[in-house]
């Protein structure tokens, strides 16, 4: 083994002793190599327990590059678990089509009797791209019908997801929430007053985080998110951002989210690398400079990348699927270090791995493209749709076929073999600088960092920092991966006035946030996501206030709590020093409430680690407070107050789900015949059943109008399930001769069972063939 030092026979015992150390130490990085699928599933254990928590890991360096080093190597199955030509063949292939974009990567038609996941299928029936050619129709559609919630569930709910528009359904049906893209999370004034003046059209007034209202978030990912805008308008906001450069495409399902850069690119003092250039052009390829790439619009899976610029790894690479680290070659070249495979989700958490690739520094969207293509290629479609990111197929893939592809194409692209990994540049051991405040740059200018509680903002608030940015900076506004933002480019005669115009005209904002303010990191929560177990910003704001002025912490102390309200963990709570995860729990009444899985031990940058949980289901009005309390005391050197005096918290009644608004049309007529599976899908009711005899679909009501003399029905129960109702003569017969050729079953998430009542055939297919007909 290459490094290993060779030992002389005479040396037996110590041979021996050699030998014993390299086997447990090949059983240490076996067991390094498991997935980290305990992330959710850590059983619930007492806080005296916290100090042991964690997979913490010191960044060493190495010649791949520093990070954390889960895993070493990773040898892979070799199987593909869509097809059984392992990864010799691709699982799509490029054709023609009539649209815009001209052409798509569609899965082979082999394919297509596999357990492809929902969204596979919706894209196989309509390329995600072609909703660029059907904005005008929407909006006209949106406007006919009354609100684009009376409208195709698949265009409304999944296709505009390709324009960055995600439907509201169930918190405020006929609103939208629009994903932008902003490289390296920086824009110009004019663009953020453009996001500010279509959020602005639909506020109503209402200032806190517990009113469905108009409003925009900064995300975890140096990027904006506007909500409350209707589908109806979009031509005129879609004219309105394209006019000043914004644009949102390519920025949902499944696709390459926006790219992560250092925020302080360009004007760090301590710069390893400017990352602005290289996330916009990585994104003007991606995007064919917005106007959509079919190349990458889909993809298995969504996809995180990054530029790491900074010593402090503000980018936080770890949990990227390419995350580009600075780094040297062996003739002492700047380039990068290639990290693969980061992901933190509802099943699985795991940093990114080492490709062992170096590149040089204008080779990275080359990198890129031979890295998605082979994600694009190979990449699982399958159900569970959660095993369908990048770590998932280099796990069978091995990181050693992954890469071989990798470089395969990246030589056929560059004319140049992929280099083995260089030597990484950034530092072991660094000490966190703080971006909240007023700090210098690297040309003697200053910038200002803001902290914004829970990344919420609103159109007037949005407006008023532009003005303070144009007036101060240089019309510049950037975003950080703490949901907070920064006015670059300030002298010194301007900062004292630029910070006291911020505190004058936006005053929820700070330049002094307190420990916990500044450290709170939030996913939307159920205030607008469907899939939230809890009211995550309003919590989180409130809780930090409260603790906040409850206790003060050593000086320079930073404690990071992030919440997120389910599973999906857009809050990133793993990676927080606490994390808060959403559900549901009882209290002291026995009543069921918003609750929280309590994680400790998360971290990021040199001291990077997954958290585990600590506490489960813990009420978040009854009982959360005390739990914070004995962490931040215990582990943060929290002290309270001196003086300090409780108060009351408010205790909110559980937030009752939005009532779904009936459609402004009248009801289709009841069908009588032969329906084609279109027809079925628009006649659809709860308390409808189908029948399929040899191939032709009937409503069970109409059939039996056709068929006098009760030969026999399958008719839904009052629960919405389907059970058998043979009535009058004939039924045994019929039964014997025709079940097999009837698919059952209602259309709205009932269950279906077929066993004729006189002990007939029992065909055990019908389920699946329900779901894959009606679902």
């Amino acid at each position: 083994q290459k490094g290993t030092t060779m030992v002389s026979a005479a040396s037996r015992r110590t041979l021996m002793a050699n030998m014993t150390l390299l086997v447990v130490a090949s059983v240490c990085l076996a067991l390094t190599q498991l997935p980290s699928t305990d992330a959710f599933n850590v059983p619930s254990m007492g806080l005296s327990s916290r100090l042991s928590v964690g997979l913490r890991g010191h960044r060493a360096a190495s010649p791949s590059g520093l990070g954390l080093r889960m895993v070493a190597t990773r040898e892979g199955t070799g199987k593909n678990r869509m097809t059984e030509s392992a990864f010799s063949t691709p699982l799509v292939e490029k054709v023609t089509m009539d649209s815009t974009a001209g052409y798509e990567w569609k899965v082979k038609d082999d394919l297509l009797q596999k357990k492809l996941n929902l969204q596979e299928k919706v894209k196989i029936a309509k390329p995600g791209l072609n909703i660029f050619d059907e904005i005008d129709e929407l909006a006209a559609e949106a406007i006919e019908k009354g609100g684009a919630q009376f409208m195709d569930e698949d265009q409304i709910t999944w296709r505009l997801k390709w324009l960055g528009l995600f439907h509201r359904a169930k918190q405020a049906p006929g609103t939208f929430m629009w994903r932008l893209r902003v490289p390296n999370g920086i824009v110009t004034t004019k663009q953020w007053r453009v996001a500010a003046d279509i959020i602005t059209q639909y506020d109503k007034g209402s200032r806190d985080d517990w009113t469905v209202e108009a409003c925009g978030d900064i995300t975890t990912r140096q990027n904006l998110q506007l909500r409350g805008l209707r589908l109806e308008d979009l031509p005129k906001h879609w004219k309105a951002m394209r006019d000043v450069g914004l644009f949102s495409v390519q920025s949902g399902m499944d696709n390459v989210r926006n790219l992560v850069g250092n925020p302080l690119a360009g004007i760090d003092p301590l710069e390893i690398v400017d990352t602005r250039p290289y996330c916009e052009e990585f994104t003007s390829k991606l995007t064919n400079n917005g106007m959509g790439n079919p190349d990458y619009s889909n993809l298995p899976r969504k996809f995180n990348v990054c530029f790491v610029g900074s010593n402090e790894m503000y980018e936080h690479p770890d949990i990227n699927d390419i995350a580009y680290m600075p780094a040297k070659n062996d003739k002492g070249e700047m380039g990068w270090n290639i990290e693969v495979g980061g992901l933190l989700m509802a099943t699985r958490c795991e940093f990114a791995i080492p490709l062992d690739a170096w590149i040089p520094q204008d080779k990275s969207w080359a990198l890129g493209d031979a890295i998605l293509t082979t994600f694009r290629d190979y990449g699982y479609r399958y159900t569970p749709r959660t095993k369908c990111r990048m770590m998932f197929l280099i796990d069978d893939m091995g990181i050693d076929l992954f890469r071989e592809e990798v470089a395969k194409r990246y030589e056929a692209s560059t004319g140049t073999k992929m280099a083995a990994a260089g030597t990484g540049l950034v530092p072991k051991e660094w000490e966190r600088r703080e971006l909240i405040g007023v700090h210098k740059q690297n040309d003697g200018k200053n910038w200002i960092g803001v902290h914004v509680p829970a990344g919420r903002t609103y159109g007037d608030e949005m407006t008023a920092f532009a003005d303070i940015a144009d007036k101060y900076g240089d019309k510049e506004i950037r975003m950080m991966v703490e949901e907070n933002v920064m006015i670059p480019h300030v002298a010194d005669e301007n900062v004292d006035a630029a910070v006291k115009e911020i505190a004058e005209r936006i005053p929820r904002w700070s330049t002094s946030p307190q420990v916990l303010q500044k450290g709170t990191v939030s996913c939307t929560g159920n205030q607008f996501c469907g899939f939230s177990n809890i009211n995550t910003k309003g919590n989180a704001v409130e809780i930090a206030d409260r603790m906040d002025a409850k206790y003060e912490f050593p000086e320079g102390k930073n404690v990071r709590i992030h919440w997120t309200g389910c599973t999906n963990t857009c809050g990133q709570v793993q990676i927080g020093d606490i994390g808060l995860l959403g559900t549901k729990a009882k209290n002291a009444a026995g009543e069921q409430v918003e609750g929280v899985d309590v994680f400790v031990g998360g971290g990021i940058g040199q001291t990077s680690a997954i958290g585990k949980v600590v506490k489960k289901s813990v009420p978040i009005d009854e009982q959360l407070e005390d739990v914070l309390s004995e962490i931040l005391e215990g582990q943060f050197g929290a002290k309270v107050r001196a003086g300090y005096v409780a108060t009351p918290k408010t205790i909110r009644a559980p937030k009752a789900a939005p009532k779904k608004a009936a459609a402004p049309k009248k009801a289709a007529a009841k069908p009588t015949g032969p329906l084609t599976m279109a027809e079925v899908k628009k006649h659809k009711t709860k308390e409808d059943c189908w029948i399929v005899i040899s191939g032709q679909v009937y409503d069970v009501t109409a059939w039996l109008a056709e068929h006098p003399g009760g030969q026999g029905a399958i008719m839904p129960n009052a629960g919405g399930d389907a059970t058998e109702d043979f009535t009058g003569q004939g039924h045994s017969k019929f039964a014997q001769d025709k079940l097999k050729d009837f698919i059952i079953g209602p259309l709205e998430g009932g269950s279906a069972e077929a066993a004729p009542a006189t002990g007939g055939d029992d065909d055990k297919g019908f389920v699946g063939k329900i779901k894959g007909l009606f679902k």
